[in-house]
């Protein structure tokens, strides 16, 4: 990234693992000064200590007036409350982008709520681990994820050019523009049903004793996200209920259909499940 390509000061809301990976990974860049707002006071000053922000504070309009880009990280709820509460503490021309893994009720939030001098740019990274905090923050998170842009009527070409931007700089892979709607719906099938089939693996392992003695790689990887952040996944559950309903009712019948050809022992179209697994598989390789 070269310099220039960013406004001098970046504000990053929420240094948990998203917000504080966000913070170290501009923190390599010449952005002027980066400063970092969040509830947690020892956070702050954990990461000023640690230089991965130059000044932090819990109370936002102290920051919000001297920022020009601002990224909240926060959770869906949270990050709609936020942009209620502080919309005339902005400074005019800030662009505004957030984190979460659910669009339509953020925007129609900061549409709402904040004035046609501030612009807001919906962004979703695809990064992530199951772990939380500060702590577990890494430059290195978004190396080679996708980044996703949600656009509406209000954006301009240089608002979603400067998120783009950003998306590069911290080290997305592909970056890529669409609806807000038709991200909720997508998300559903390739970020929530997974979490949902691993909650569903994890709750069944409770009914069982000594799994642990039969459990190989396979049955591992897929749990590995059962271990989640419980108000944050809460949050998107019910805030996408209706897309993430119609996927699990898609895998009802999947795994019907699965259900019908083991009892039917039919092995010609097991062959064709598995053949169209593997052709599903390898259009994500």
């Amino acid at each position: 990234m070269e310099e220039g390509d960013f406004r001098s000061n970046i504000t990053v809301v929420g240094l948990g693992l998203i917000g504080g990976s966000f913070a170290m990974a501009l923190r390599q860049f010449n952005v002027g000064r980066i400063f970092g707002i969040d509830i947690d006071e020892s956070v702050l000053n954990k990461a000023v200590a640690c230089g991965v922000i130059d000044e932090g504070a819990s109370n936002a309009d102290e920051i919000l007036c001297k920022s020009d880009m601002v990224i909240i990280a926060l959770y869906p709820r949270d990050t709609i409350e936020f942009i209620k509460n502080y919309a005339g503490y902005f400074r005019p021309g800030t662009i505004v982008t957030d984190t979460c893994g659910i669009k339509q009720p953020i925007i129609e939030a900061a549409k709402k709520s904040l004035g046609s001098d501030v612009e807001f740019v919906g962004g979703h990274p695809m990064a992530g681990n199951e772990f939380q905090g500060f702590e577990a923050a890494s430059r290195d998170l978004f190396f080679d994820t996708n980044y996703i842009i949600t656009p509406h009527e209000s954006n301009s070409e240089s608002g979603m050019a400067v998120i783009e931007k950003l998306a590069a700089a911290i080290g997305c892979k592909c970056v890529t523009r669409i609806g807000a709607e038709v991200h909720d719906r997508m998300i559903s099938f390739t970020s929530q049903l997974p979490h949902i089939v691993a909650i569903s693996f994890a709750n069944l392992m409770m009914g069982e004793k000594d799994m642990n003695l039969f459990t190989g790689r396979s049955f591992k990887d897929a749990t590995r996200v059962a271990v989640l952040n419980k108000e944050l996944w809460t949050q998107i559950f019910r805030m996408n209920n209706l897309n993430i309903i119609d996927r699990i009712e898609d895998m009802e019948n999947m795994l019907h259909n699965l259900k019908n050809a083991i009892n039917a022992q039919d092995e010609s179209c097991l062959q064709i499940l598995f053949d169209n697994a593997i052709k599903g598989k390898r259009k994500i390789i």
